[in-house]
C-alpha cells in the first residue's frame, strides 16, 4: 500500500556544548558524556562523530525492516514475474498472515524503542488485515534508497533527517479484472535515535511527510 503521512511523536531537541559540521553531518559533543571520563570539547566531538556510521546503519535498517514486514514473505507470494496479465497471485492464507504479524512484531522490537514499535505496529497490523480481502493481493513493500541530509550525535542520542524512496506492489480486483500497481514515493523523514544498554541504536521517534510532488 502507498505510504501515508506520519504524525508520530517527536522528542526534545538535543542540547550541545560543541558542534562540528561537514556536509550536513553533525557531531554534537557535551550532552550524554559518560561520568568520570572528562574529555575536551574536541574529544567529545570526535567520540560522537565515530558513532555516525552506526546511527546511519540503524536508521536504514529500521526503515527497511518496517516496510518489509508490511508484506507477506516472498515464499508465500511466489514468483510474480510469471503472472500473466490479469492473473491474480496466490492469496496469503490465515497461517501466513499470523506468521507475518508475529515475525513483524519481533522485527520491529529489534529496531525501535517499545513505544515507537507500537506506532510501527499499526501499519503492520493494517497491512495484515488488508491481506484478508479476497479482492486484494499484497505482493511486496520496501525501501529502495536512503539519502541522509543531516545526521547529529550527542552522547547516547542522535537525530537524523533523510529522504527515503519507498515502494509497494499489490493487486486489486476492479470490475472483475485484476490490476497490478507498483507505486513509488519519496518521503522526508526526521528521526531521533537512542542507544540502549547493549550499545545498539534504536529509533525512538519518527515523523515523515511526502516530499514535494511525491504524494499519492
Amino acid at each position: 500500500m502507498p505510504p501515508v503521512k506520519s504524525t508520530w511523536r517527536t522528542t526534545t531537541a538535543i542540547s550541545a556544548l560543541t558542534v562540528a559540521a561537514v556536509g550536513g553531518v553533525v557531531a554534537l559533543g557535551g550532552a550524554g558524556a559518560a561520568s568520570g571520563s572528562p574529555q575536551t570539547g574536541a574529544g567529545l566531538v570526535q567520540a560522537d562523530a565515530a558513532q555516525l556510521p552506526s546511527v546511519k546503519s540503524a536508521f536504514t535498517g529500521a526503515i527497511k525492516a518496517a516496510r518489509t514486514s508490511q508484506a507477506p514473505p516472498a515464499s508465500a507470494v511466489g514468483d510474480v514475474s510469471t503472472l500473466k496479465a490479469g492473473q491474480a497471485a496466490p492469496m496469503a492464507g490465515s497461517s501466513v498472515r499470523r506468521r507475518q504479524l508475529s515475525d513483524g512484531l519481533s522485527t520491529l522490537a529489534k529496531h525501535f524503542t517499545p513505544q515507537q514499535a507500537k506506532h510501527e505496529a499499526v501499519g503492520l497490523r493494517n497491512a495484515v488485515a488488508g491481506e484478508a480481502d479476497p479482492a486484494f493481493r499484497n505482493l511486496g513493500s520496501g525501501a529502495s534508497k536512503v539519502d541522509f541530509t543531516r545526521v547529529g550525535v550527542s552522547g547516547s542520542t542522535a537525530t537524523v533527517q533523510a529522504k527515503v524512496t519507498l515502494w509497494a506492489k499489490f493487486q486489486q480486483q476492479i470490475d472483475g479484472k485484476w490490476v497490478t500497481a507498483n507505486p513509488v514515493n519519496v518521503m522526508n523523514y526526521t528521526a531521533t535515535l537512542v542507544k540502549n544498554a547493549e550499545g545498539d541504536w534504536l529509533v525512538d521517534s519518527l515523523t515523515g511527510n511526502f516530499a514535494p510532488n511525491e504524494g499519492p
